[in-house]
């Protein structure tokens, strides 16, 4: 064998290995993109179903206000339970129990499907 003939097949054996390697990058870069493909699919919603955003206001406490009173009149079914709703007030309040007083001010959350800026 000559030396031009091992030039050669060398040649074409380098092709060779950068068509597979090309393929091989290809199919790799295809499987990927179908795969992070399915994370971007969008899911309709249900259009009787409405978007609630949360909000906070700020409330006057009156004579016979108690947390429990106040968790019932502005907690909803957006809330685990009653409870849930009662800690997140004690914790946006920082309150170190569930002692109030009439003129205080309490933040309190709620939901709203109307958007506000």
């Amino acid at each position: 064998m000559n030396a031009e003939e091992r030039i050669r097949r060398n040649r074409i054996r380098r092709q060779r290995q950068l068509r597979r390697r090309l393929a091989l990058f290809a199919t790799v870069v295809l499987l990927a993109l179908s795969m992070a493909g399915g994370s971007f699919i969008v899911r309709a919603e249900d259009a009787s179903s409405d978007i609630a955003y949360k909000y906070y206001t700020s409330i006057r406490i009156e004579k016979g206000d108690t947390l429990w009173s106040i968790a019932a009149e502005y907690g909803d079914e957006h809330f685990e339970s009653g409870q849930d709703f009662l800690q997140e007030v004690i914790q946006i309040n920082h309150l170190l129990d569930s002692d109030i007083h009439q003129g205080d001010y309490l933040i309190i959350p709620y939901y709203s499907s109307e958007f506000r800026r």
